[in-house]
């Protein structure tokens, strides 16, 4: 017999998230979600992304590792992980950029070196800028478990680009 199980969240539009990064440093909005004075975008709401620290070039995410995140191998999937340290990757080098670029990847590589296990633990990412250039960035990461072993790293190329509608975000 199967059992459905259910899981439900809510969200913020990501047009009212953008509203609360207008005219900000990203730094500044960062840690201005981290203090839960700004909401999430949609996606860090549905993963239930936990936005631990945001400083120059470093940020750290956690997020629990449930059930509903699980492959049929009984591990959670490495699509997640994957979302996981893009997420991580991308705002590490956005902390660094003026408030009127963003980062957004064109190249991510992850490389899986334990099985992260479907119990409810946290997993803890971390990134760091390397590179920041006018066009170009990178960056690498690691996903650590509750016991602090390394589950998977990687690395990420960013192409630096204009902020759409950077000018007019707060006027929507």
């Amino acid at each position: 017999m199967q059992v459905a199980h259910e899981r439900t969240f809510n969200w913020t539009d990501f047009r009212e998230v953008a509203r609360g990064m207008a005219g900000r440093p990203h730094l500044e909005w960062m840690q201005a979600m981290i203090a839960g004075e700004i909401p999430p975008p949609p996606l860090g709401s549905a993963f239930e992304f936990a936005f631990e620290t945001a400083e120059p070039g470093r940020v750290t995410f956690s997020v629990a590792a449930h059930e509903w995140a699980a492959n049929p191998a009984g591990v959670v999937h490495g699509g997640f992980i994957s979302t996981l340290l893009d997420t991580v990757l991308t705002l590490c080098v956005q902390t660094k950029l003026p408030q009127d670029r963003l980062a957004t990847t064109t190249d991510l590589h992850v490389r899986f070196v334990r099985p992260a296990t479907p119990n409810g633990q946290r997993l803890r990412a971390e990134a760091t800028a390397v590179h920041i250039g006018s066009t170009m960035a990178t960056a690498e990461g690691r996903v650590y478990d509750a016991a602090g072993k390394m589950v998977a790293h990687g690395t990420t190329a960013l192409a630096i680009i204009a902020f759409p509608g950077a000018s007019d975000a707060g006027r929507r």
